[in-house]
């Protein structure tokens, strides 16, 4: 059947204008859109000024979309310098303890990295070890940090010796009831215990009595004052007590230790 000319004549007519509108609304639309982006995208890059400050509430609710953050390229960027120093007591002929000054084991892990485009993971061991524990060292109470920034020595008949296991742990959970946590802290803090006997008895080449530990942490001044020499902040310490060195030292672990300080400093 064929359509009437006059008919194709008003169909095609109709849908030319239906068409023509509809590209004039996109082309509205999204000229509008343009220039909202446009607009949006200028208050967030203005210096402050009336119009910006008369148009705070759209700022505001297109910040998550415009705003600049230096969290979308690093989002866990680090706020200050953690760094690992220790002090350790040993002996000496007549059996009075002597302790050493404090050393920067961190500072001698990085020694090695510059000039090393592929450094190992090892070189950032310490680093790494303090975000463990300090983790698990946030997740107690005032009252667990307290005990665990104190002395883990108690005295014998014949000297003196570390605190049980079980006896930490029962004194933690006795003021915290929260059993896992005070596990997960207890197993790294051996760790580390062990780690820094290994670091002081290269460093000092004694046989370590005690040992303890610091965390060490400078703040970099705010982007504003980046280029000023003076630091804005006053570094901070964060300082646990001693620990009884009383494991064995393997001569095989301990030459690895041997070899980093002879390579890279004592961190003194």
């Amino acid at each position: 059947m064929r359509v009437p000319a006059a008919r194709w004549d008003r169909q095609t007519r109709t849908s030319m204008v239906r068409s023509g509108r509809g590209r004039v609304v996109a082309t509205v639309v999204s000229f509008l859109v343009v220039v909202a982006y446009v607009f949006v995208t200028l208050l967030f890059v203005s210096p402050p000024n009336p119009v910006k400050t008369a148009f705070a509430g759209v700022t505001q609710g297109a910040s998550p979309y415009f705003a600049q953050k230096w969290n979308v390229f690093a989002p866990n960027i680090a706020k200050s310098n953690p760094q690992l120093r220790i002090q350790a007591q040993w002996r000496d002929d007549e059996g009075r303890l002597v302790k050493s000054e404090w050393r920067n084991v961190t500072a001698v892990e990085f020694a090695a990295v510059p000039g090393n485009a592929l450094p190992s993971r090892i070189q950032k061991l310490s680093w790494n070890a303090l975000g463990s524990y300090l983790t698990r060292f946030r997740e107690l109470t005032t009252e667990q940090r307290a005990v665990v920034q104190d002395t883990f020595i108690e005295r014998v008949d014949d000297g003196y010796r570390g605190i049980p296991p079980q006896q930490l742990i029962d004194r933690l959970v006795a003021i915290g009831e929260n059993r896992g946590d005070v596990i997960d802290l207890l197993r790294y803090d051996f760790m580390i215990k062990e780690y820094t006997t290994y670091f002081a008895t290269a460093v000092f080449d004694k046989k370590i009595e005690r040992i303890r530990w610091e965390v060490y942490r400078e703040r970099p001044n705010d982007f504003d004052l980046r280029f000023q020499n003076a630091a804005q902040y006053e570094p901070s310490i964060t300082r646990f007590g001693w620990r009884q060195a009383d494991d064995r030292i393997r001569a095989d672990a301990l030459a690895t230790f041997d070899d980093v300080v002879a390579r890279y400093g004592d961190g003194s």
